[in-house]
C-alpha cells in the first residue's frame, strides 16, 4: 500500500508518460493505463488528464470531500466523520454499483504538499461489506499554463462476480478523473467564489 500512495518527487508526473501519451495529454485527451497485478481480480488503474485550472485549484476541488458527492458519479454520499488532523480525514463514502447493492465505507485520505504548486491525496480503505481492499492516490502539478492529474487506484473487490465488473469499475475511475476535471474547469467561470474558499480551506489546512 505504502508503494502505491507514495508521493512522486514533483515535476515527474509527466516523466512516466511515453512520448505517445504526452502528446495525448497536450491535446486534452484522457490517458488510461492499466496494470494487470498477480493476485489482484482488478487491474491498478492511472489516468493522467490536463485540466485548464492551476494546480492548487485542481487539489482545492478534490480536498472539499463533502462537495465530492455533487460532482462524482456514482458517490450518492461523502461526509467527513472524523478529522484526525488538519490534513488529514476520515470520510463516510456511499457509492451506487452497478447489479450490487450500494457499498459504504470510512476511507483514510491524507493531503500532502511535495513542492510548490504540486499537491497529492492519498486514501486507504478502512473498512467495507463488498470491497476487500482500495488504495489510491491523487497527485496534481502546474502543467502548460493548467495542470496536470495523475488519478490512481486499485481495489480488491470481495464479490465473486469481480469479473464481470471489471470493465465498468475501469469505467468508474475514467469518470471520477474526468468529473474532477470538469468541476475545476467549470467553477472557475460558474463559481469562482466557492473556487475561492476551497482554495482557502487548502492552504489552511497545509498551513498547519
Amino acid at each position: 500500500a505504502a508503494l502505491l500512495t507514495q508521493s512522486l518527487p514533483a515535476g515527474l508526473l509527466s516523466d512516466y508518460l511515453t512520448p505517445s501519451q504526452e502528446s495525448q495529454v497536450r491535446n486534452g485527451s484522457q490517458v488510461l493505463v492499466v496494470e494487470d497485478l498477480e493476485g489482484c481480480p482488478w487491474p491498478r488503474v492511472t489516468i493522467y488528464q490536463k485540466i485548464n485550472a492551476s494546480s492548487e485549484e485542481v487539489a482545492a476541488v478534490f480536498f472539499d470531500f463533502e462537495d465530492n458527492k455533487s460532482f462524482i458519479p456514482n458517490v450518492l454520499r461523502s461526509k467527513i466523520s472524523r478529522i484526525i488532523s488538519p490534513a488529514e480525514f476520515e470520510v463516510d463514502f456511499s457509492i451506487n454499483i452497478p447489479i450490487l447493492p450500494d457499498e459504504h465505507y470510512p476511507a483514510l485520505n491524507t493531503l500532502s504538499h511535495t513542492a510548490p504548486e504540486c499537491y497529492g491525496i492519498a486514501w486507504k480503505l478502512l473498512k467495507a461489506r463488498q470491497t476487500k481492499d482500495s488504495v489510491g492516490s491523487f497527485q496534481t502539478e502546474p502543467f502548460e499554463g493548467g495542470a496536470l492529474m495523475r488519478y490512481r487506484n486499485l481495489v480488491t473487490p470481495g464479490s465473486r462476480m469481480a469479473g464481470l465488473l471489471r470493465g465498468i469499475a475501469i469505467r468508474q475511475m475514467q469518470n471520477a478523473a474526468e468529473a474532477i476535471a470538469s468541476r475545476a474547469e467549470s467553477l472557475k467561470t460558474s463559481n469562482p467564489d466557492q473556487l475561492e474558499r476551497q482554495v482557502q480551506d487548502l492552504r489552511a489546512a497545509l498551513a498547519e
